[in-house]
């Protein structure tokens, strides 16, 4: 029974994570668009089709695995598959967390608020609909697991698990370098510590070839390497991390949204300091691990996922030893009915936050996809569509990929997320520019002669919006406005209802090539 309620427990956590988040993610309309492409013409397309500005002469996609996978369930099974996916990698990368923390100890697995806490620790990571990481996080967590195993035994089945699982990692998203690290970290770790670690170079020797079955060859790794250097300004989640924010404001208290991230990091730093002082012999690959994935975390927020998913579950047995003291100090002072009742509150304690955790989520949990009209211009775009304007369309950043999505054959895009795979730096800065009303933005629309403006009204004020002399105001929505140059404005447009929660879903299984 008590086995039962953990793992009904585990799946409530995964529900929580899963269906609270039901806006889809930016670069969501992009991956589908991939997909759609090669589920109707068999083809990953090497060049930009979607953008008006000069770009790449090869656009190399290393999430186009992801779109395939993200369109075969929308047309399939609809906005559920979406759901389903995120949920069963979730799954997946629970049970691994288990197993991991298991191999430590060789004991039961932790109890359910630990994995309450690990659920909310890694919500930066996943709260939203789904992304292409989403794969990454589950190999990673595959691959800690698979490199513990070989640490205790020699097994030839879980070496050649490296190589097949690759085959699908490379392809659904350009994380598997996380992969590829973590095995020279284990071979250097193993190395230090005088192990076996021969097995370990065994491994990328598999993997490293198993890089190059991809739809663009050797030319796929100038890409993996340009990428993984570049710094990507003006994207907050490749920013260093912050002790200024982002912040979750729950029931009125700002708590800040890597907060969980700190107190593992915390813990981790006292484990330290613990097995120093009690000299305890050196583990060259935790160390490793600990200190590079600290400092990549630190450097890029993002990267706090890769730190979660791996030393909670190695150092989980640290940690507990940390507050045994503390456990045995309350126990020591209580006696009788007191002591089973304190065995009992510990106990239930985890299954009772779950359930006031799971009650307050429940008017958030949804599975249904909102386009939300306060994240997406969805009246503007309407009315480019209903009104049947073509052209260049200038839009945000963020934007951008709703926007091809949306409009794609009739109007094409200045800038959107794909932008290191598709955009040259110059375009992409210039691009910045006018997403983020800096510098002479007027000037960028002159030069890529742009048709139709849709402003953030987040970025430009009434003010901003008003030095456009050359354009006139034709429609806003709740946070955008759309302008038309004033020399091709018509008599009448038609102007759709951007309340009208008719434009708040969409066909995430169109055609669009």
């Amino acid at each position: 029974m008590k086995k039962g309620l953990f793992y009904i427990s585990i799946t409530v956590i995964i529900c929580i994570l899963t269906f609270t988040t039901n806006i889809p993610d930016l670069d969501l309309w992009a991956r589908l668009a991939v997909g759609s492409i090669f589920s109707h013409t068999g083809q990953v397309l090497k060049h930009d089709i979607y953008s008006y500005v000069p770009t790449k002469d090869l656009w190399i996609d290393h999430e186009w695995g992801s779109g395939v996978v993200f369109y075969l369930l929308v047309n399939h099974f609809g906005e559920w598959g979406l759901f389903a996916l995120k949920a069963l990698i979730l799954l997946a990368i629970f049970i691994l967390f288990i197993k991991i923390i298991k191999l430590q100890t060789n004991q039961e697995a932790a109890g359910i608020f630990y994995f309450i806490f690990l659920g909310f620790s890694l919500l930066p990571g996943i709260a939203n609909l789904l992304r292409c990481q989403m794969f990454t996080y589950l190999f990673f967590t595959l691959w800690i697991y698979l490199l513990e195993k070989l640490r205790c035994q020699e097994n030839k089945i879980i070496i050649w698990v490296f190589p097949v699982s690759m085959l699908f990692w490379v392809n659904l998203h350009g994380g598997f370098l996380a992969g590829i690290g973590l095995v020279i970290i284990y071979a250097i770790g193993e190395f230090l510590n005088r192990q076996k670690y021969l097995k370990y170079f065994g491994v990328l020797a598999l993997i490293i070839p198993v890089t190059l079955i991809n739809p663009y060859g050797l030319k796929f790794w100038n890409y993996i390497i340009d990428a993984s250097l570049m710094t990507r300004p003006g994207i907050l989640e490749w920013a260093p991390i912050s002790l200024n924010g982002p912040f979750h404001i729950i029931k009125g208290f700002n708590i800040h949204v890597y907060s969980g991230f700190f107190i593992f990091t915390l813990l981790t730093i006292l484990v330290g300091i613990k097995l120093y002082l009690q000299k305890a012999s050196l583990d060259w690959a935790r160390i490793i691990l600990v200190v590079l994935l600290l400092y990549l975390s630190i450097k890029r927020q993002r990267h706090t996922a890769f730190f979660l998913l791996a030393i909670p579950a190695l150092f989980y047995h640290h940690y507990v030893k940390l507050f045994e003291p503390l456990w045995k100090i309350i126990e020591n002072h209580l006696t009788g009915k007191i002591h089973k009742a304190w065995a009992v509150v510990k106990y239930s304690f985890g299954y009772i936050f779950l359930t006031v955790i799971f009650v307050f989520m429940m008017p958030r949990i949804s599975g249904k996809i909102f386009v939300d009209p306060a994240v997406y211009p969805v009246g503007s775009l309407e009315f480019i569509k209903q009104n049947n304007i073509s052209g260049n369309v200038a839009t945000t950043f963020g934007w951008g990929s709703y926007a091809f999505w949306k409009l794609y054959p009739q109007c094409k895009v200045l800038i959107d997320g794909r932008y290191e795979e598709v955009y040259p730096d110059h375009i992409y800065y210039s691009a910045m520019q006018f997403s983020e009303n800096k510098g002479d933005v007027q000037e960028i629309i002159k030069k890529y002669k742009t048709d139709v403006l849709i402003l953030s009204k987040r970025k430009y004020s009434p003010a901003d919006v008003l030095t456009f002399t050359d354009w006139n105001l034709v429609y806003e929505d709740l946070s955008s406005v759309l302008l038309l140059p004033k020399d091709k404005i018509k008599d009448f447009y038609m102007y759709p209802d951007y309340n009208n929660p008719i434009y708040y879903k969409d066909d995430l299984s169109r055609i669009i090539y």
